[in-house]
């Protein structure tokens, strides 16, 4: 499969003539579209630590600006050109990391977690920054805030006495960045170390207060331009080096925690060797706070040119904001240059979270932004017609739809699974339609017409616990999240979550030997699509209002959640079947649990899918779920929205408790 990178690569922009620029606030519109269109002016990643200073230094020169500005607070910022990269870790970064695992005991232990992590920072995508800006040398530290604080008088939320927003009820004395880890005696920092014990809102207003003071534009960084600044050109995981060579040249250039030094305290900005773009601490010391809301699914729905993160916070609703470069009490874990953590925007009682700036250029010139190949293809709609010669014939070289005896094939059937369990299937019709959208990401284009041949049976619901439980006994994840009977999240009629794509294998197999003669199996990613639109064309399979669907799905507009009003449990595991079915009588085709599916995912699939039963591409890392889940926004609830995921994971990873990963079956008749 190709790298989920290629859905969103840039393509190549012609250079035109270098032509010379007049100072940063008097570049004519005409220059300006010089400069974008020529792509000399462009880093593009990989480059060398020379050529990264070379990019610097040209652009200082066509900006009239210093490659290195020193501000009114003796702050040092260096200046950063327009470029293109990578971002995220890539499947072959996600392969050696799972081989280092593998190889330790004492990793191996962590696959999983290792693995619903690295999916965080997937799919890898490439990101162009078409605008030159400055970036902090090194983390802001304690004299300059305290510049800050002595000319606004402003007071941190940790010094009024708040921790994530509310009153501070610690055991400990509350730290402060005058009084920092307040529970080591005497313990002080310098002047010239990381302001600790902020939270996001206390860098916001340093930035308001910067700007402010100069007349120009001070902010947190994006996360993109915070992974471009970190990686400085190169393509591996640090940007001092491999898997192979980080650990033992670490001490040069990150301050961390590993076999080699062991750092309880934020160490002296600028104490280890800086990156090719002369940015220090960009691995280690502290966690820096960037711009962007925390969302899991941003990667996949992130744009090519200057993004910004997504447009609202996760669906947990706690104002989780994104950190990044790991601290001097992480290792290398949390220290590549793909690493996203995530943190409460009004937490300030971690010892290892600070932040650095950037500044913005008003009016500078910028590159031209870059153009998908694929977008072209995209927006072309594959469809010879529903009555079209191709796909009659599809239709026609079908299994046949009456049973070995000539009688039409039963509407349902009913597979027993014990005294009291049985799953109901849904006879569903051979047919086309239209998969994809033209208004979600761009995976699902192009819209493009697809036959389902053969007529197949679909359980009437997701797969409950009471279902698994019949046929593979307890399981022993959820039984041991459920310790103490948590009626929110156990019962038989529940649905079944916390499983992997090879978990349902499991019981596919088993349930196979229990129930002989039926071709059970997950759908593919075009029958559970066809199954859930029911002949419909709309977002959704009763139309296109988000606000109706909570009458046909458990979302998070109607989710239960701990802290509301007479919900007592840790999470929601919803009872199937409770909301409004679909045309073809099937429940919770939205929302529930993510349902998985059989096929590979591939980003650009669609491009070249085949008419006829398409079943995914022959080869790749990852998996399909379809159709959102109780916790995810109305967005991921749509027929069309594709989801990947390592059959190996059994979750999101969110918490301990939020779990949604389950499926639905289907039995194959003869022809497919």
């Amino acid at each position: 499969m190709r790298d989920l990178l290629l859905y969103m690569t840039a393509a190549t922009v012609l250079a035109s003539p270098t032509i010379p620029l007049l100072a940063n606030d008097t570049v004519s519109p005409a220059r300006q579209r010089a400069i974008a269109d020529d792509t000399t002016w462009l880093a593009k990643a990989p480059f060398t630590p020379k050529q990264a200073k070379e990019l610097q230094q040209k652009w200082a020169v066509r900006l009239d600006r210093p490659a290195v500005y020193r501000n009114t607070i003796g702050m040092e910022l260096a200046l950063l050109p327009p470029g293109e990269f990578t971002m995220g870790r890539t499947e072959e970064q996600f392969d050696n990391l799972l081989m280092l695992v593998d190889a330790d005991p004492k990793l191996k232990s962590s696959r999983g977690g290792q693995i619903a992590w690295s999916m965080l920072m997937m799919p890898a995508h490439a990101v162009r920054l078409t605008k030159p800006f400055y970036m902090g040398k090194a983390e802001v530290t304690v004299g300059q805030f305290r510049n800050f604080v002595e000319a606004s008088g402003y007071q941190t939320e940790a010094e009024q006495g708040l921790n994530s927003g509310v009153p501070y009820k610690g055991s400990t004395p509350i730290s402060t960045w005058r009084k920092p880890m307040a529970w080591r005696k005497d313990f002080k920092q310098h002047d010239d170390e990381p302001v600790m014990h902020l939270c996001w809102n206390d860098c916001v207003a340093f930035c308001q207060w910067l700007s402010n003071q100069e007349e120009v534009e001070y902010a947190l960084p994006t996360e993109a331009e915070w992974e471009y600044a970190c990686r400085a050109g190169t393509t591996t995981p640090w940007s001092f080096g491999d898997l192979g060579v980080a650990e033992k040249t670490a001490i040069q250039h990150a301050a961390w925690s590993n076999s080699l030094q062991k750092l309880d305290v934020p160490q002296r900005v600028a104490s280890r060797e800086p990156n090719p773009f002369g940015l220090y601490d960009m691995h280690g010391n502290m966690w820096e706070y960037v711009a962007d809301w925390w969302h899991r699914y941003s990667y996949k729905e992130s744009s090519l040119n200057d993004p910004t993160g997504p447009a609202q916070q996760s669906e947990k609703n706690d104002l989780r904001r994104i950190i990044r470069g790991s601290s001097f009490d992480w290792g290398r874990w949390g220290g590549d240059s793909a690493y996203r953590m995530r943190i409460t925007q009004r937490s300030n009682q971690h010892p290892h979270m600070s932040f650095r700036v950037v500044m913005r250029l008003k009016d500078a010139p910028q590159v031209a932004e870059a153009v998908d190949p694929e977008d072209e293809l995209r927006r072309q709609r594959r469809d010879p017609g529903v009555d079209s010669e191709p796909v009659i014939a599809a239709l026609k070289a079908g299994a046949p739809t009456l049973t070995s005896e000539g009688q039409a094939l039963p509407k349902e059937l009913i597979i027993p699974l014990s005294v009291k369990q049985n799953i109901d299937f849904v006879l569903i019709p051979a047919g086309s339609f239209l998969m994809g959208s033209d208004h979600g990401d761009k995976d699902e284009l192009p819209q493009h017409r697809v036959v389902i041949s053969t007529p197949f049976y679909m359980a009437r619901h997701e797969l409950t616990q009471g279902q698994w439980d019949a046929v593979m006994g307890k399981h022993a994840g959820l039984a041991e999240l459920t310790k103490g009977g948590d009626h929110e999240m156990t019962g038989p009629a529940k649905a079944m979550n916390m499983l992997s794509w090879h978990d349902c294998q499991d019981y596919i197999q088993k349930l196979t030997q229990k129930a002989e003669g039926h071709r059970f199996s997950l759908p593919t990613e075009a029958q559970w699509e066809y199954a859930c639109r029911a002949g419909s064309t709309t977002e959704y399979h009763f139309g296109d209002d988000a606000g109706q669907l909570g009458e046909y799905a458990y979302y998070q507009g109607n989710m239960n959640w701990p802290g509301q009003p007479g919900f007592g449990g840790k999470a929601f595991y919803h009872d199937v079947g409770r909301k409004r079915p679909n045309a073809w009588g099937l429940y919770d085709m939205h929302g529930g649990v993510w349902e998985w599916c059989a096929d590979r995912y591939d980003a650009s699939y669609y491009l070249h899918a085949p008419l006829a039963d398409p079943a995914g591409p022959a080869t790749g890392r990852f998996r399909v779920l379809r159709g959102g889940s109780w916790f995810r926004y109305a967005k991921y609830a749509r027929s069309a929205y594709r989801k990947f995921f390592h059959p190996e994971g059994d979750g999101d990873a969110v918490t301990a408790y939020i779990n949604d990963f389950g499926c639905r079956l289907v039995i194959n008749l003869e022809g497919r």
